[in-house]
């Protein structure tokens, strides 16, 4: 319940006297009077609600602040996990690479000495040509026997069509082989075939049967890819083309080198994403620094001189000014420090000389969210403030919200008996003027009396009543 509905209920009520004596007005003003002493308890209750409403919207607004600062760091984990290297391919056109969680700065040679191939067979001719995929099919029966390598797998499609027997296949032995429906035929004579494909590259042969033997005709077998790496005179095989160099490096082959010429594959530090994932923390940093300032000072608001404020503002001090033990383990130390207005600033040539010349401290000194250094500090910290169950700020959301409920059960009482009052006193006020209505009608009959018999007129008092 908001003050104006109060306001709005009180003004409606007060309008229901209409009085008829004389002393109306008067009779009014009481009631009026009334009313505004037994509405104080309302105005000091809805003045309340007012004020945990305002609490409830600063809290709100700090709250958006600092998840936005724990995004950043969330954020610059990320960068630190995947995003640290970049790579370089001096012939894109043989391999392309892939850099992930646990690759290092590191370089490798490779030369593609055969991409390999795919094992597959196509399906025979059957006594009826298969001209309808959906309602025809390579074999009368629903359980029909694939093998991959001497390895067998049952098949059981929904139907006898070419087209369960394909969904079948792709469902059932996704692992193994791609199955399709192909026109072996012309347009306008259609004569629908299964191919088989395996899905890894290797020797293995592939064959589907029923209980009258294979349902194959013709099939060609694969070859395994292989490529030298770093100088080895020996190929090392594969039965995929995407490979892995080492932890974190994956590389796709993507056609054969030529004899003898070997690719390089670089991966190297990338300051410049670290430096564009510290961006945002300073950002983020900064918006919740300015979200604080404003409950400082003369009219601060909501929140002026309230501990959650001093509380927030302890933690961004500690984000602002961390060091890992030693100077040249801070945030300062790679140009991240905070100026006179107690914002932070990254100093990009600062950041790009100490980075480059020191890549592996900036590492350690921002850590990670579970091993230590800044960001187990930052996570830690911003834990404590966001936590869903334990954030301290997740618990004065829930604490407002609780007493705004309250306030607005006490208010709702209030006014419910202020209109009971108001109620009792307008009846009351009503009857009075009633009866003063009466007394003066019956004064004014009684002065009209007596003056016909005496033959005198009649005069207004000062009080207002007619006198002989």
């Amino acid at each position: 319940m908001s003050s104006t509905n109060t306001n709005i209920s009180s003004q409606a009520l007060n309008q229901g006297f209409s009085g008829v004596s004389k002393y109306a007005s008067s009779l009014q003003s009481v009631l009026q009077r009334a009313e505004a002493i037994a509405a104080l308890p309302l105005n000091s209750l809805n003045n309340g609600l007012n004020d945990l409403n305002a609490k409830q919207a600063a809290v709100q607004g700090l709250d958006t602040s600092f998840l936005g600062l724990q995004q950043s760091i969330s954020s610059l984990g990320n960068t630190l996990n995947t995003g640290i290297l970049n790579s370089s391919i001096s012939d894109a056109g043989i391999v392309s690479a892939s850099i992930g969680a646990g690759a290092v700065a590191g370089s490798y040679l490779i030369e593609v000495t055969s991409l390999g191939a795919y094992s597959t067979a196509l399906s025979s001719a059957g006594s009826t040509v298969v001209s309808n995929p959906s309602s025809q099919g390579i074999s009368a029966e629903t359980s029909l026997t694939l093998s991959v390598g001497g390895t067998n797998t049952t098949i059981t499609p929904a139907s006898t069509s070419l087209s369960d027997l394909v969904n079948a296949i792709n469902t059932q032995a996704s692992g193994q082989v791609q199955a399709t429906a192909v026109n072996v035929g012309s347009t306008s004579a259609p004569d629908y075939r299964l191919s088989l494909r395996a899905v890894k590259l290797g020797t293995n042969a592939i064959d589907i049967s029923d209980s009258g033997g294979s349902l194959i005709s013709s099939s060609t077998s694969g070859s395994l890819a292989s490529y030298k790496l770093n100088g080895l005179s020996t190929p090392i095989t594969s039965d995929s083309r995407t490979i892995t160099l080492s932890p974190g490096v994956t590389s796709t082959l993507l056609s054969q080198s030529p004899t003898g010429q070997a690719t390089t594959i670089g991966v190297v530090n990338n300051p410049s994403a670290v430096s564009a994932a510290l961006n945002r923390f300073v950002n983020a940093y900064n918006s919740s620094v300015d979200a604080l300032a404003q409950y400082h000072g003369q009219g601060a608001g909501a929140l002026q001189g309230d501990s959650l404020v001093q509380a927030l503002e302890g933690i961004t001090q500690k984000l602002g000014t961390y060091t890992n033990g030693a100077p040249a383990n801070s945030l300062a130390a790679f140009g991240v420090a905070l100026d006179k207005t107690g914002h932070l600033s990254i100093d990009s040539t600062a950041f790009s000389n100490s980075a480059g010349a020191n890549f592996a401290n900036l590492l350690s000194t921002l850590g990670s969210s579970t091993k230590g250094g800044f960001l187990k500090t930052a996570t830690d910290l911003l834990a404590s403030v966001e936590d869903p169950t334990t954030g301290f700020v997740k618990g004065e959301e829930t604490s407002i919200a609780k007493a705004i409920t309250s306030q607005q059960s006490k208010i709702a009482n209030q006014a419910a008996s202020l209109s009971t009052l108001q109620t009792s006193l307008t009846a009351r006020i009503a009857k009075a003027d009633a009866t003063l209505a009466n007394l003066e009608s019956q004064i004014t009959y009684i002065t009209g009396l007596f003056a016909s018999y005496t033959g005198t007129s009649t005069n207004n008092s000062g009080n207002g009543l007619p006198t002989l």
